[in-house]
């Protein structure tokens, strides 16, 4: 049984979705003809009736349900059986969403997935019992269970994928490091056992270049139906999973936002991606725990050890259903939030002997075949008849570590030296695989080229991976020279490729990017020449694919207007630079928030926030007023402003003015961004109903502006100050002034700037120009941006309901509704847009008697 825990607010949207049918040809009031009464006389079969009897209860049930009664004779609980045949009943006319449908199971007791998920809603409707066609009672036909929910999801292709008997997974997996994969046989066994098992984590660990990357990746990709080696055996059983998902935290700087949205983008919820943190964490364990409803997921964290402690108390509290497989260094004890759970832990050693010397020999032959010179060719062949005995020392003193294997393949390829000369100089180095490496690593480093060093020594200044143009430029190598030294490294076996968007992407292990960066820690002069080259890339990078030709001023030349694809490919390396920045160069700090501060508006508020005060910190110091203004005043203080933290975004515009203060007021620009500070003052009074104060400050404002940025703002309070009075004449001729002072920049596609245009259009009945208006709010419109969207969809809302189309209302601003679930910010828009629901409701109400 469903408890009814919003009883008065349930039998309202209960109401709402049944008056929906009244008119639908399927459930209208038919007149039958009463053949057992000798009169003849007629009866009449409402359409409550036909809903009635499809649920198997009487109409006064559902009458009481939906509280035509009177409220004291709503139950406090229904049949959840047919209460969501009821809901299916409704939903499969398609006359309410997705939205309503969470909102009603919202007020009863009925666990619920919100914002709704395909899957989660095709277990809901598996579980509705309604009268089917050989007159029982029982659940929908899958198919159209299906089908039905796809139309309420643009991405259907789990639901098609479940259809289909073909066993496909789509994974973010990376390419294999290794084309052969050799031993581990008992290690596996382990691993397909705990997937199998009830227990949710599982970490591998072990020395570094153990190959515990490898083994999970290799395992990954036998659960989607390409094992290689030994994951191939018989033996061996892969479970049936729902999605394989793998997230890196190699390099330490993977961020819990940067976590939660490798999970979102992997299920299908891009739109989650500019939900703000807190809300995203509950909403991702959600989305995770509708995509394991049916079948297992499987989450692998590779290196979990270099993750920040917010995403090892994530992992802690993963839902049922989801299986988590990790590798780290050290043991879970030593992890933070995880050192109370009971893990799943198998610890890697070397290959054994023989499995090693397979793996010996797989790495001499791919060195010949990637080999073109004779002589090396010629030493790589006498390794394949060499006496095994002293193989066999040489792979022992490798304690059968498969990195450090490739590692002396590839130095005896490079040297011309005796296996038994090789054993002794390691044995000479220590007996610790740390010593080990580092003996390799520096074998590999005084045979490397000035160039290759480079490229080596800056590998690690980058994210997960990298491509030719941004490590080629910041190597200072022209291609010629990077692919040479890029040649040399391969052969060492220090540098891994793959293809990926139909680019070649680069990758090394993390001992190969310390062993790089201690060498650059040895070097200042040099690490200063190669960090410069780094900022230098990308702050070119960023003016390439960013800036507009017009405004001119630098920090408003950035406006969005341009595709943002090319600058979200690279943001993971931007934003690594931009942290470096924080640390050791404040002035790049500063130069790369002039030009990402509007970019950032569209991938993460909270970020633009944080690092327009640092920036507007180190102007500050630098002796830089109009700078640290700037940033105080529009960076900060409009995005808090945005995500409804108005008290902040006033402190923040006052340390703005602060700034100004100081300044010569005669200067145009000091004049223009004191009025931008009194600007989004109002605005900000204004999202807290404080018109007369608002009111105030504009007025306070006595000459205009010399700058057409600033004009447009100011233009686009003002309209909003008359809308609020409720002068929408007024307004539009406001709203239509700024638009025209912004097309002499190039224009601008704002929310304020269209949408509050359209808006007042509808007030005045002026539907066409509202309509019109709306359009120009999206900058694409086959690809519209999440927050444009959302406004989009509420404009036209209203345009409808202006024209007395209620019932298209409801259904698109239940979209919206479902919309703003994925946009945490809009909390104030939220509010609003209930309101309106509310009106809608009351107008159908009233339509429908």
């Amino acid at each position: 049984m469903a408890e009814l825990d919003k009883r008065v607010e349930f039998a309202e949207l209960l109401a709402d979705g049944i008056s929906t049918l009244r008119e639908h040809p399927e459930y209208r009031t038919r007149r039958k003809k009463r053949e057992s009464v000798p009169s003849g006389r007629s009866f009449s079969e409402s359409y409550m009736d036909r809903i009635a009897a499809r649920i198997g209860v009487s109409s006064n049930t559902i009458k009481s349900w939906m509280g035509q009664m009177g409220p004291k004779y709503i139950p406090s609980r229904v049949e959840d059986g047919k209460l969501l045949g009821l809901l299916w009943i409704i939903m499969e006319k398609e006359v309410m969403n997705t939205r309503w449908f969470n909102d009603l199971l919202l007020t009863t007791s009925i666990p619920v997935i919100d914002p709704p998920t395909a899957d989660w809603l095709i277990s809901c409707f598996r579980k509705a019992k309604v009268l089917l066609d050989n007159g029982s009672y029982g659940t929908p036909a899958d198919r159209e269970i299906k089908n039905l929910v796809k139309t309420f999801f643009t991405d259907s292709q789990s639901i098609e994928a479940e259809e289909e008997h073909s066993y496909f997974l789509e994974h973010n997996l990376p390419g294999r490091w290794t084309s052969s994969f050799i031993g581990r046989l008992h290690d596996l066994e382990y691993i397909s056992l705990w997937l199998r098992s009830p227990s949710p984590i599982c970490l591998l660990t072990g020395w570094g270049g153990m190959g515990k990357t490898t083994i999970a990746l290799e395992i990954a990709y036998a659960c989607i139906g390409d094992p290689h080696g030994e994951a191939s055996s018989p033996t061996l059983v892969w479970p049936d999973l729902s999605h394989v998902i793998w997230v890196s935290a190699e390099l330490r700087n993977l961020t819990l936002n940067d976590f939660l949205d490798t999970i979102a983008y992997q299920l299908g919820r891009s739109e989650l991606l500019e939900k703000l943190l807190n809300e995203k964490r509950l909403v991702v364990r959600n989305v995770l725990a509708s995509a394991a409803l049916q079948k297992p997921l499987l989450l692998i964290i590779d290196s979990i050890d270099m993750a920040n402690n917010e995403i090892h108390e994530f992992v802690a509290t993963v839902p049922p259903g989801v299986k988590i497989l990790l590798t780290a260094r050290e043991n879970h004890s030593l992890l933070h939030a995880l050192s109370q759970k009971e893990i799943y832990t198998i610890t890697l050693n070397g290959l054994e002997p023989m499995e090693a010397l397979t793996y010996f020999r797989e790495e001499v032959n791919y060195q010949i075949q990637m080999s073109y010179q004779p002589a090396k060719k010629e030493r790589l062949n006498k390794l394949l008849t060499d006496d095994e005995e002293a193989l066999q020392r040489l792979i022992m003193a490798t304690a059968g570590n498969p990195k450090a294997i490739s590692l002396i393949v590839a130095d005896l390829a490079d040297d011309d030296i005796q296996v038994s000369e090789l054993i002794n100089e390691i044995a000479r180095s220590g007996h610790t695989l740390s010593s080990l490496f580092s003996f390799l690593f520096g074998r590999s480093w005084e045979r490397c080229t000035e160039e290759a060093r480079r490229l080596w020594q800056t590998f690690g200044f980058f994210s997960d991976s990298t491509v030719e143009d941004s490590w080629a430029n910041t190597a200072g190598l022209n291609q010629k020279n990077f692919y040479e030294a890029l040649r040399l490294l391969r052969s060492f076996s220090l540098v891994e490729t793959e293809r990926s968007n139909g680019r070649l992407h680069y990758q090394a292990h993390q001992t190969v990017l310390t062993y790089g960066e201690q060498h650059l820690n040895d070097n200042p002069e040099l690490e200063k020449e190669l960090r410069r080259n780094w900022s230098s890339y990308y702050l070119s990078y960023l003016d390439t694919h960013l800036k507009r030709e017009q405004p001119t001023e630098v920090y408003w030349s950035f406006l969005l207007g341009r595709d943002l694809a090319p600058v979200k490919s690279e943001w993971p390396n931007i934003l690594k630079l931009l942290k470096w920045a924080d640390n050791h160069d404040s002035n790049t700090l500063i130069q790369i928030m002039l030009r990402i501060t509007h970019f950032l508006s569209r991938i993460n508020l909270e970020t633009r926030t944080e690092y327009c005060i640092k920036a507007a910190k180190y102007a500050s110091s630098a002796g830089n007023p109009m700078l640290a203004a700037m940033f105080y005043i529009d960076g900060a203080g409009w995005s808090l402003i945005e995500t409804g933290e108005n008290e902040n975004g006033l402190h923040y515009i006052g340390e703005g003015m602060n700034e100004l203060a100081i300044m010569d007021q005669s200067k145009p620009d000091a004049t223009d961004l004191k009025i931008l500070g009194e600007v989004l003052k109002a605005r900000c009074y204004l999202k807290t109903d404080q018109l007369d104060v608002a009111q105030a400050i504009i007025r306070g404002i006595t000459f205009e502006p010399y700058s057409p940025i600033i004009l447009h703002r100011l233009l686009l309070v003002k309209g909003e100050i008359s809308s609020m009075k409720g002068n929408f004449e007024e307004a539009t001729a406001q709203y239509e002034q700024a638009n025209e002072i912004s097309r002499t920049y190039g224009g601008e596609k704002t929310i304020e700037a269209y949408f509050n245009l359209g808006v007042a259009y509808v007030k005045q009945a002026q539907y066409e120009k509202a309509e019109t208006a709306f359009e120009l709010l999206l900058y694409d419109k086959n690809h519209p941006n999440q927050i444009e969207l959302i406004y989009y969809q509420y404009g036209t809302a209203q345009l409808l309901a202006g024209r007395g189309l209620y019932n298209q209302a409801v259904m698109l601003i239940l979209n919206v509704l479902t919309n703003i679930e994925s946009w945490g910010r809009l909390i104030d828009l939220k509010q609003e847009v209930d309101s309106f629901y509310k009106y809608l409701r009351s107008k159908l109400r009233g339509d429908t008697g």
